[in-house]
């Protein structure tokens, strides 16, 4: 205390008090004096760390769920039917489908590939969000990176193969889809069959060294004829990050 009094006493000159008349508080002074911006960051990111977030944002409270937030219905429809073995004709035809679809999306034969839809394909990958366990997985049909359907389809595939100012196709990226862990089972609907399977995305473009990486989970729906031709009825991609990090304007999984 002796030392702060000694201080602020301090002869510039001018006397122990300032211009105005008042006590003139050295720069040391102040110094000693908390950040008040500082401290509320910190508090902020100290009780978002309790709270279990990573990215020191804080989250909701748990069970608090966004007014309207319509939950997306993941499973495909009539689905619970029994699994099919690997060894199953039906699983091989399905497994072989899936393997030429990705094969056609790399080679850039998007017109062939939107022969491999039914006409009344849905399309969709909805936004993730980060959640508390309780409240779900984190998928709402409110926010899509796409919804389609067939015709939408179709005017997307025409900007990659005919748009030449498209500016994510010229020059064209290097994409490369793996297709693992498929399961198939049967549905209520002769020649339907619910198919789940894991995909992983890389892209490359001009002379990067690194890829972009685009990973989910898919529930297509696959109708299959008498002679073992399959078509895609519908698929749900269940993107497992919450921010793809790079833009996916018009890449198909």
């Amino acid at each position: 205390m002796a030392l702060l009094a000694s201080l602020v006493h301090v002869n510039d000159g001018r006397g122990a008090l300032g211009v105005s008349g008042k006590w003139r508080v050295p720069v040391i002074i102040r110094c000693l004096r908390p950040n008040r911006k500082a401290s509320t960051a910190m508090t902020t990111m100290h009780t978002a760390t309790k709270a279990g977030t990573h990215t020191g944002t804080l989250m909701p409270p748990a069970d608090k769920t966004p007014k309207g937030a319509a939950p997306v219905r993941t499973g495909t429809p009539k689905t619970g039917g029994a699994r099919l073995k690997a060894s199953d004709p039906i699983y091989g035809d399905i497994l072989d489908f899936l393997i030429d679809e990705a094969a056609l999306l790399d080679d850039d034969r998007h017109v062939e590939w939107l022969e491999c839809l039914t006409d009344d394909i849905v399309y969709q990958m909805p936004v993730r969000k980060t959640v508390y366990r309780r409240n779900g997985d984190g998928f709402d049909g409110r926010n899509s990176h796409w919804d389609d359907n067939r015709q939408s389809l179709g005017m997307r595939v025409k900007r990659s193969v005919d748009l030449a100012s498209a500016f994510d196709r010229d020059p064209p990226p290097h994409i490369r889809r793996m297709v693992t862990n498929l399961i198939v089972r049967k549905t209520d609907t002769p020649g339907e069959y619910a198919a789940t399977s894991y995909m992983l995305l890389l892209r490359n473009r001009f002379d990067a060294p690194t890829y972009d990486i685009l990973s989910a989970k898919r529930e297509d729906l696959i109708r299959r004829g008498g002679d073992g031709t399959c078509k895609l009825a519908r698929r749900l991609i269940l993107v497992d990050q919450t921010a793809l990090g790079a833009v996916f304007i018009n890449v198909f999984m």
